[in-house]
């Protein structure tokens, strides 16, 4: 019989977690350091999730060839 390996896929990537820590140390710095109000930083990320995200949905253009 023979043994079957479960292989595990992890849910993140290792470049997705490591990008979201860097936008967590960006944002902690911009907080502590230079004073930014948090708020201000949300809307600055809502401005930019919505053409990222954009880009990230249609970066195959939708051709199913």
């Amino acid at each position: 019989m023979g043994v079957r390996r479960m292989e595990r896929k992890s849910l993140i990537s290792a470049k997705t977690l490591s990008i979201c820590l860097i936008l967590l140390m960006v944002v902690f710095v911009a907080i502590s350091v230079f004073r930014v109000p948090a708020g201000t930083l949300f809307f600055a990320g809502a401005l930019l999730a919505c053409p990222l995200l954009h880009l990230f949905m249609m970066r195959n253009g939708g051709h199913k060839h």
